[in-house]
This record gives structure tokens, sequence and C-alpha cells, in this order.
């Protein structure tokens, strides 16, 4: 689906604009277009990106293909920006990223999605590019985008962290399945580290955004991205701490699972150590020998009894004063 938004000069704001009106009023500099494509094929993509906008192939390339990283590339005329939103997966820990290409130009704005984006679907309507939008220009609309997206990023974080934490107490009192609970935890530390791959690459982006260094965004618009940095800058950071504490928890439920299997083993060494004297005397006396005098005594079964009885008190005994046990 391809759809278009211009602001015309006079002020007049036109929805769902025929895409074959679109080269007409990409050449007015005094238009403001925006060209929205979501969940189209690659040649509907390639088409109008390379036969209307006149994109370099290389860009167009990276639009029509997933990065899994964000970036930002200036072509003179126009940058290219990949961007990622984030979104709570449907296991437990996990987390979703989706990709956003995006095409600034002086006068246009181009938006590549597979999935609706509520961001996106807020300010599609004439009403909203009557002041605001395309009103103040496309690179204004783009921060709009970018901070009303950002904006939902803090309430995923906080379910997330939430989780984690709870997580966190799971490992000590959950009687959850070793693989489940270990699965989990793996879970979590690789969405706590795409989430950061992701966070701290787009504050380095929109710090970038925010220097002047770029043409096509003016300069009234640069301290809009910085305000977006800051924000980013502090979702980074929070994803750095879940990261350190995803990976901190798995070590300490690894600490947690040697420490009971150190117990296990414990007790095993100490049931084998009082068997091994034991089945030294039985099999001593199991022996199939004709002349072993003790078998003669009355007494002397009673007595390997005793001796039974007192060598595993002895031991354990030995063993509480060795603080063994």
């Amino acid at each position: 689906m391809i759809r278009v938004i211009c602001r015309h000069a006079d002020g007049a704001v036109q929805v769902d604009v025929p895409t074959e009106s679109l080269p007409a009023l990409l050449a007015d500099p005094a238009n403001q277009v925006w060209v929205d494509m979501q969940a189209s094929t690659d040649g509907e993509f390639k088409q109008m990106l390379a036969t209307v906008f006149h994109f370099h192939p290389l860009a167009i390339e990276d639009a029509i293909t997933d990065l899994h990283v964000p970036k930002l590339d200036d072509y003179g005329s126009y940058l290219y920006l990949v961007f990622h939103t984030v979104n709570l997966g449907e296991e437990p820990m996990d987390i979703d990223t989706e990709e956003v290409d995006v095409f600034l130009g002086a006068n246009y704005l181009v938006t590549i999605h597979e999935a609706t984006r509520r961001s996106i679907e807020r300010c599609w309507n004439a009403a909203h590019h009557v002041e605001a939008g395309l009103a103040r220009g496309p690179a204004m609309l783009l921060y709009e985008l970018l901070d009303s997206q950002i904006d939902t990023f803090m309430p995923i974080i906080d379910a997330f962290e939430e989780q984690l934490e709870k997580l966190g107490d799971d490992i000590f009192h959950s009687h959850e399945a070793e693989r489940d609970l270990l699965n989990r935890l793996l879970t979590a530390k690789s969405s706590a580290l795409r989430l950061q791959r992701i966070l701290a690459p787009q504050r380095e982006l929109l710090g970038r955004l925010s220097t002047g260094e770029y043409k096509v965004v003016p300069p009234h618009v640069r301290m809009y991205y910085r305000d977006v940095y800051d924000h980013l800058a502090r979702l980074a950071n929070l994803s750095e701490s879940m990261r350190e504490l995803s990976s901190s928890t798995i070590e300490t439920h690894l600490a947690l699972v040697n420490n009971r299997m150190n117990e296990v083993m414990k007790v095993l060494t100490i049931v084998t150590s009082i068997f091994i004297p034991l089945s030294f005397i039985a099999g001593v006396y199991g022996m199939n020998f004709r002349y072993m005098p003790e078998l003669d005594i009355w007494w002397f079964y009673p007595l390997i009894w005793v001796v039974f009885i007192t060598i595993p008190v002895v031991m354990l005994v030995l063993f509480r004063r060795s603080k063994w046990i």
C-alpha cells in the first residue's frame, strides 16, 4: 500500500493523493509531500523510489532489505535513515524490533514499514497538517513521528524491567522446571542485548541530526532532535543496566545451581563414605571360605551388627565436628 499526503503552497492539505501526481507535486518546492509505504512488494518499492524520487540504488537496496541496525546516510539532497521500533514479544522476556526506513528531503518525507504504526496513523489526516506536521516541514514531521514512537518505548522497557526483576526473584523461589527457567533467563539476556544494540546507535544517530551537519534539517528543527536524543540517551542507559542485570541474574542462577549440586554431591559422598567400611566387612564375611573361626561363635553375629551401627554413628559425629554437615 502506497499513500500520499500533500500540503500545497496555499496551505490546502490533500489526503490520499494519486501516486501519478507525485512527480508534478515534487517539482514544486513549495509543496510539502509525505509518502507512506506499508507492506508493499519489492517491485512497487523500487519503481516508486527509483523512477519518482531517483534515490541512489544502494539506498533503495537497503530500504527493501532488513538491516537490523540503525543507520544514517547523507546523499546531499536527501537523507536515508533506518530506525527501529520496540515491542514486547509473544514469549516471556522476549522483545521484538521492527525496522522503519525513512527518506528525508527538502520538501518530502518517505516512510517505509511493514506493520501498521500508531505514530503514523495518528498523523495521517488533513487536520493534523494544517498547523503541525507538514505545515512545519518534513524534518519537523519526522521529529513528531520519532518523538511519538520513542514515547512508547518507556512503558515497554518498564514492563520488561519489571519482568526481569520478577525473574530475579523466581530463581530463588520458583518451582519451575530448570530448562524453562534457563530459557527465560537466556531470552531476557538476548532481548536486553538486542535492545542495547538498537537504542545506542539510534541515540548517536539523533545526536548527528541535531548537530547541523545536514542541509535538509533546518536550524530551528535541530533543537527538537536534541530533545529526542536526550530521551534516547536515557533509554540507552536503562538498556545497558538491564543487560548487566540479566547477566548478573544468570550468574546468580548458575551459582545457585552449582551450590545445589554441591549439596547433593556432599550427601552422596557422605553416604558412600559410610557404606565403604560396611561393604568391606560384609564382603569379608560374605566370602565362601569353609574355615572362618568367627562363624562358630554364637555372639559374633550380634557383634557384627553392633559394629555396623557404631561405624556410621562415629563417622557422622566426626563429619559434624569437622562441619562437613
